[in-house]
């Protein structure tokens, strides 16, 4: 690679690093994959080497046809903004892990279905606040559809038909989402408690909170006002803040690399900004 080659730092399912040259084309490169990767799609003889950045063991391999993407730069964010980020994104094994598990973000449209017993003005409401959050995050695409078999998310009370047995042996409103291997959301269920939601008010707020929530599933922070949707304090009147657009847009956002664990996104981050720092102001990243 020659003195005027950039660099560019690429996930692909976990995380595939390369750089390359100034060619659009991308045939100068290094790839980089990871230990579970390697093992699924290459042969022993591919390897080239490895190196390890975090938990995560990269094995340097030969290049790979199936690589694809579009390249986006990186999007540098300040450390007291990070450190707030990962609060909320990064779920704990338990509460005395040192790494968490993987952060989750939906790729594909989230297509609501809402049970026949929700009412109309509840659905109104619900719809304004999605509409709100598509606002904020453009890689976000919400809608509402009355055909079942057209939804990926269904939101219903506990006296409706139950499409997730899973929640219904939960006591409380709550909602269940599942993942790919890629740590993409596909499909979510919300179950919420009739007989705990005096009016539609309190109906729609709950459920507006728990949406939120799984937009990422999320993790509910102590140190955040009341009125934020990070915040893990009840509230009846909350309200999607400027910092919760914020954190909302950078965890949609494809400068950054997705489906990582904490550890991984901390050592990522050291290297971008020692990279950033050392003048190299090209770096990407591809999110396939």
């Amino acid at each position: 690679m020659n003195k005027h080659s950039k660099v560019l730092f690429l996930l692909f399912s976990f995380l595939f690093v390369f750089g390359f040259s100034q060619d659009p084309k991308f045939k100068n490169k290094k790839i980089y994959v990871s230990k579970e990767n390697f093992k699924r799609k290459f042969e022993a003889s591919d390897s080239l080497g490895n190196i390890i950045i975090g938990k995560d063991t990269l094995i340097e391999v030969l290049s790979h046809p199936d690589l694809e993407g579009i390249p986006v730069r990186y999007e540098y964010k300040d450390s007291t903004f990070l450190e707030e980020y990962k609060k909320v994104a990064f779920q704990l094994y338990h509460k005395d892990s040192a790494d968490t598990k993987t952060m989750k973000y939906w790729k594909t449209p989230i297509k609501i279905y809402f049970s026949e017993g929700m009412d109309k003005k509840v659905i109104k409401n619900i719809m304004s606040f999605t509409k709100e959050i598509e606002g904020a995050v453009d890689s976000l695409n919400i809608s509402r559809v009355k055909n079942i078999n057209e939804a990926n998310y269904f939101i219903y009370y506990d006296d409706d038909f139950q499409f997730s047995q899973k929640l219904e042996k939960y006591r409380k409103s709550d909602y269940s989402i599942y993942w790919n291997k890629k740590s993409q959301i596909y499909k979510g269920y919300m179950r919420i408690i009739r007989k705990r939601m005096f009016s539609n008010k309190l109906a729609q707020e709950k459920i507006k909170d728990l949406f939120f929530g799984s937009l990422g599933w999320f993790k509910r922070s102590h140190e955040l006002g009341c009125n934020s949707y990070f915040s893990n304090c009840y509230s009846e009147n909350k309200q999607m803040s400027e910092f919760d657009k914020q954190l909302l847009q950078y965890h949609y956002s494809y400068g950054i690399c997705k489906g990582t664990t904490k550890l991984s996104f901390e050592a990522q981050h050291k290297r971008h900004k020692k990279s950033l720092k050392d003048g190299r102001t090209d770096i990407y990243i591809i999110n396939n």
